[in-house]
């Protein structure tokens, strides 16, 4: 399998892609006279995912593994949702190298330049991983993650904007994940996240130009845009 980016971007796509691309479903309120504000805020930001029929943005991402080896990447990214279908996401690497890396309701493609190849492989997979419920709506959030503050390590803020950080660490042992880090605006846009694995490595995803629900909704030539791959002639495609 092509490693440019993939493994790390495995771990944030089961926490948040295959997440909005179901729909979801209704789950009931925490009661806002006891819950503490982050557990509300955490809440408040599910619910704006779900409830989301498109986004699109620009993301930086750094990989940093013991002795101080960094993997750093950068791109853009985009989520459709259709009326009544599964949505759809799309990654297009621009650096180090060209990848694409496409969810198309039913099937996740990987496409790597360098390596003239292209792999295909069943999304159903993840689904039983409880991070598949942060945004999918399948199960309410709170109860697969205590909510905490930021760990003091991480330090984050905007001149532009007011930023709020929380803490998410799994209420069960996680395979991959130790804590996620995130911090959103007052719009309840994840602005940046910090991925922490048991080894104590991070990926760091940083979103610029943040654009949601302004692409027309329900449009077939939208997704067809978005799900098309002009693969060049001769690539290997293996399906897993």
């Amino acid at each position: 399998m092509p490693d440019t980016l993939y493994p790390p971007f495995s771990i944030f796509l089961r926490f948040l892609l295959f997440f909005i691309c179901l729909p979801g479903i209704s789950i009931a309120a925490t009661s806002s006279a006891s819950a503490p504000t982050q557990e509300q805020q955490v809440e408040k930001l599910q619910d704006m995912y779900r409830d989301l029929t498109s986004i699109s943005f620009n993301f930086n991402q750094i990989t940093s593994t013991g002795g101080g080896r960094q993997r750093q990447g950068a791109g853009n990214g985009i989520f459709y949702r259709p009326k009544d279908k599964p949505g759809v996401m799309r990654w297009n690497y621009t650096r180090p190298d060209v990848q694409i890396i496409l969810n198309d309701g039913s099937k996740l493609s990987i496409y790597t330049q360098k390596d003239n190849q292209m792999i295909v492989t069943s999304a159903k997979e993840l689904q039983s991983d409880i991070t598949y419920a942060f945004f999918a709506g399948t199960r309410n959030l709170l109860d697969d993650f205590s909510v905490t503050p930021a760990d003091d390590r991480f330090v984050f803020s905007s001149p532009d904007m007011e930023l709020q950080a929380t803490q998410l660490v799994p209420r069960q042992p996680h395979g991959q994940i130790q804590s996620m880090h995130l911090w959103f605006d007052q719009d309840f846009l994840i602005r940046k996240i910090i991925m922490v694995d048991h080894f104590d490595s991070t990926t760091e995803l940083l979103f610029t130009q943040i654009r949601h629900n302004n692409l027309p909704v329900d449009s077939p030539d939208t997704l067809a845009d978005i799900l098309r791959l002009d693969l060049p002639p001769g690539t290997d495609i293996i399906s897993q």
